[in-house]
């Protein structure tokens, strides 16, 4: 596992299609650029949820709960 980059910590939040063309589901991938550019964070099934988790990752004082 990488090691946890230092603050402040920045990330953005992308959308992803996935599955077959007709059957796709949206997801919503949190990456940052650490330890190497384009890095996938984590994934979530919800907008809502990955930018919860993009707002615990760059917060310092909420870092505990990500």
């Amino acid at each position: 596992m990488p090691s946890q980059p230092p603050y402040p910590r920045t990330a953005r939040v992308a959308a992803v299609d996935k599955g077959e063309v007709g059957k796709q589901v949206r997801w919503y991938e949190l990456r940052a650029d650490h330890p190497k550019p384009n890095t996938l964070i984590s994934e979530h099934e919800t907008e809502r949820e990955a930018l919860d988790a993009k707002r615990r990752y760059e917060d310092e004082t909420l870092s505990d709960s990500f």
